[in-house]
């Protein structure tokens, strides 16, 4: 049986996943935690201070034990994780406060692949614009930039594919439809 250093997989997780923030459309890969990438993540994000939201199947119990984290209210919720892309989650997310932005939430999404729309992405961290394809739809392309118009307000959102690679978006990302 393979021993599983959770803490070395946290560090691991959370470098790929600061990566991908860095540079918008770059695609890493993460460790599973629990035969899980949603639970690797969430194990890597949650701690005692912070709150989360979960729609899925899956048993964040352990997690929730872990991290001493708590289940909150999709409205307050820190980190929001889903089992499958949901523009209405998106749309509920706290967004900040001016004299508080990083009260914002931040969304995990969880997708079969990173195949759907062609989208242009720029911003900080993109050499002028960068074209990806995101399991996301135009109106998911309209909520996205209008909940980050204001920047320092908005959300960070990260999509987790079944080969265990992470891809995101951060707030001062823009999207185009292509």
């Amino acid at each position: 049986m393979k021993n599983n250093d959770i803490e070395q997989i946290n560090r691991n997780n959370f470098k790929a996943l600061m990566n991908t923030l860095a540079q918008p459309g770059k695609i890493e890969k993460i460790q599973s935690l629990f035969n899980s990438n949603i639970l690797a993540i969430a194990n890597t994000l949650l701690y005692s201070e912070v709150s989360f939201f979960y729609e899925g199947d899956e048993d964040f119990s352990l997690i929730e034990a872990i991290t001493n984290s708590t289940k909150e209210e999709i409205t307050n919720a820190d980190y929001i994780f889903c089992d499958e892309v949901n523009e209405n989650l998106l749309l509920k997310a706290k967004i900040g406060k001016d004299k508080e932005p990083e009260l914002s939430a931040t969304l995990v999404f969880k997708c079969k692949n990173f195949k759907g729309l062609k989208v242009l992405l720029t911003g900080p961290g993109i050499n002028k614009a960068k074209e990806v394809f995101l399991p996301i739809n135009k109106s998911f392309i309209d909520s996205f930039n209008e909940k980050n118009s204001l920047y320092p307000l908005g959300n960070e959102v990260f999509f987790l594919n079944e080969k265990n690679e992470v891809l995101s978006l951060s707030r001062t990302t823009k999207l185009e439809l292509i």
